[in-house]
């Protein structure tokens, strides 16, 4: 049918839009620009070939599927992914609008069934290659302007001041790109010689493939360990897999979840690395953090995909074919094989799975195209139980409802979400021009579109007790005043436990909420109460943390319970014994109980951690130099193990936030922490007409 046909080159061109875009497009109007915008590209392109291909099946009257091995380990990867997702994770928005969750996953597995389905020729599978070529050219010609540091130097914008900027938003996973694509394009370079052009391109894309490269591995290994990509180490991968497994062996604890499986099960000695300090969002692993997330079934299906793979790059290896064809299927194959070994020790991006499935694509239609009996069309109609035979279009019709079932939800929540970024952004740089207003007022209209997103609670909050501070500084207040400076704490405190509510397990919303707390000591009665409390839920979200104990002993200490404060400041020392601020906390602690003895020892341990040669050490010197004296020591007491020296800052307990309100404000005791983290829902966001109006600065 000619309509048929027509839908047919349209889906042909939308995939070979998406595929020379995606790896090259970003958007500075959220406040992600890489990642998110290309998560959104990929599910508009792949919903709109998904309504063509169910379309198509409608007006064909039957459904015929691209039927290969690959077909099997895909379903099972889209159920774990939806199982773990709507099972495990405590926020499902998290794990449906972060990329690289379960949206890129089955909108990359809707792309892969639309684009096998969709491409029909064999000048169409050469176009669609080609294009990758031709996107893989552009974006190493960007690298390489780049990387000569020529760039960097006279474009007006910050984000890509950098040498080593790249659309893809990480350098690494350009290079990987890069390595990844070449034996791919250099199999096609020895095996074609049907076009000279052909040949010119792939040479020239292979040249600018290697160039780029060269400056990224200069760039990144090459100018100093500051360079260098950060990854959790494999170790401490493996320990939190295994851990998170104990939890939920089968569907893991859920997408989106790696933070928090993180903060839980690192071990103890991490805090003995360089990296102690950084909370990390993802595994050095990609297959251990599909165990820790998705469990035992989510990296099975994984394995039994990179399985397939595997098996058809052997099947075409040993294959006498003569087909033109098979040099691509080798090396697209080839290609898939070094993405699934960098998966052990990169992480991936959606960068990184989005050219995965687009090799899968490849590989599948190479094979088709060289009529291997591995992959061929199916026929899957209900035929009409009658003598006739005659076809039933039910089937069709169901396809394309379960489409639109799947996609008008897509398309009303993805463009809330896409809205909700778009005025966060606006906040973040209201804010970073000190404009309180435009600021308070884009977060409210952030948390409105998605009220379902902590980060947007985590800032209001934050803004709301800045506003508050602000105000509270002022001389002689006036009842309004108060009347105003109440209601902003109490929709900070609100928001803080609203954060909580929609991630309980989420350490950095505890975090947040015990912060909330402990800057209202000064002006809320009962502050203190709930600002233990808080850190001391924190601490179990996040067992290992020294800092965390030294905030809390920081709190107990400035209420002068310092029985308590040396408890938490000794237990940090215990998690990290090299962290010179935990034994300084402790020896200020000691001091100020009167136990100038331990005092001196902390002291001392102080001395022999801090660096020489640091403003630190003449600091913490001077400090022991004086407790001797106060104890009426003569001689040096004896000196603890040295240690590595550690670059640090050191900080004493903080006295009480200031400012100052007398009388204290009473808040409602529903504004304490709960009890448990089981915490009910997120109330609405403040409507525009219920919030204050503070006076913020414009």
């Amino acid at each position: 049918m000619k309509t048929s046909a027509t839908l047919q080159k349209i889906g042909f061109f939308i995939i070979q839009a998406t595929i020379l875009l995606l790896p090259l497009f970003f958007l500075t109007v959220t406040s992600e620009f890489y990642e998110f915008n290309k998560l959104a590209l990929l599910i508009v392109t792949s919903s709109i070939l998904t309504l063509i291909m169910a379309a198509n099946f409608v007006l064909d009257r039957q459904v015929r599927l691209l039927r290969s091995p690959l077909g099997l380990p895909l379903l099972s990867l889209f159920a774990a992914w939806i199982f773990s997702t709507f099972l495990k994770t405590p926020n499902r928005l998290d794990a449906l609008v972060d990329p690289g969750q379960t949206s890129t996953i089955i909108f990359l597995i809707l792309f892969f069934l639309a684009a096998t389905n969709l491409i029909r020729t064999k000048k169409e599978l050469e176009l669609a290659f080609s294009t990758l070529l031709v996107s893989t050219a552009i974006l190493a010609l960007i690298t390489i302007a780049w990387g000569s540091g020529l760039i960097p130097q006279i474009i007006p914008f910050k984000f890509a001041q950098n040498p080593t900027w790249t659309p893809l938003g990480s350098p690494l996973t350009a290079l990987l790109l890069f390595i990844t694509l070449l034996p791919l394009q250099i199999i096609l370079t020895l095996k074609d010689k049907s076009s000279s052009t052909k040949t010119l391109l792939l040479s020239l894309s292979i040249l600018g493939s290697v160039v780029a490269s060269g400056l990224l591995i200069f760039r990144l290994f090459g100018s100093g360990p500051n360079s260098r990509p950060v990854f959790l180490p494999q170790a401490a991968s493996w320990a939190i897999a295994l851990e998170s497994i104990k939890i939920s062996p089968i569907l893991g604890t859920g997408p989106a979840t790696y933070l928090s499986n993180f903060s839980r099960f690192r071990p103890l000695n991490f805090n003995l690395t360089p990296l102690w300090n950084i909370r990390f969002t993802s595994a050095g692993n990609y297959y251990l953090q599909l165990l820790s997330t998705l469990g035992l079934f989510g990296l099975a299906a994984y394995t039994f995909l990179v399985l397939r793979s595997s098996n058809l790059f052997f099947h075409i290896f040993k294959s006498s074919s003569e087909s033109p064809f098979r040099a691509l299927a080798l090396g697209s194959t080839l290609s898939l094989i070094i993405l699934f070994i960098s998966q052990l020790i990169i992480p991936s991006s959606i960068v990184t799975l989005f050219v995965i499935f687009i090799l899968l694509v490849i590989a599948t239609q190479a094979f088709k195209q060289m009529g291997s009996s591995l992959v061929h069309e199916a026929n899957i109609d209900i035929v009409a139980a009658s003598d006739t035979g005659i076809r039933s279009p039910l089937l069709p019709w169901i396809f394309l409802g379960l489409a639109l079932l799947l996609i008008i939800p897509t398309v009303y929540l993805g463009s809330r979400a896409y809205a909700a970024e778009i005025y966060f952004q606006t906040a973040l740089k209201a804010a970073a021009g000190n404009q309180g207003k435009a600021t308070y007022d884009n977060l409210l209209k952030a948390m409105q579109a998605n009220p379902y997103k902590d980060t947007y609670r985590l800032a209001y909050s934050q803004t709301n007790l800045l506003l508050a501070n602000s105000a509270a500084a002022q001389p002689n207040l006036t009842a309004q005043d108060r009347s105003t400076i109440t209601q902003l704490i109490q929709q900070s405190i609100r928001e803080a436990k609203n954060a909580v509510a929609l991630n309980p397990a989420k350490v950095t919303n505890v975090e947040n909420l015990a912060t909330v707390y402990r800057n209202l000591l000064n002006l809320a009665q009962g502050a203190d109460v709930w600002t233990v409390a808080s850190y001391r839920q924190a601490i179990l979200l996040d067992p290992a943390n020294p800092n965390l104990r030294i905030a809390l002993g920081g709190v107990l200490y400035s209420l002068k319970n310092y029985d308590e404060a040396i408890r938490f400041f000794q237990a940090a020392a215990d998690l990290k014994p090299n962290l010179p601020n935990a034994h300084y906390n402790l020896a200020a602690a000691y001091k100020e109980k009167g136990d100038l003895r331990n005092a001196v020892a902390s002291m001392q341990v102080v001395v022999n951690l801090v660096d020489k040669s640091s403003a630190d050490f003449t600091k913490a010197a001077a400090e022991l130099e004086d407790l001797k004296t106060k104890l009426g020591e003569t001689a040096a007491p004896t000196t603890p193990e040295a240690q590595t020296p550690t670059q640090t800052q050191l900080e004493a307990p903080k006295p009480l936030p200031s400012p100052r309100i007398s009388p204290p404000i009473e808040l409602p005791a529903e504004l304490g922490p709960d009890e448990t983290t089981n915490t009910p829902a997120p109330s609405p966001a403040t409507s525009p007409a219920a919030s204050p109006s503070p006076a913020p600065n414009q």
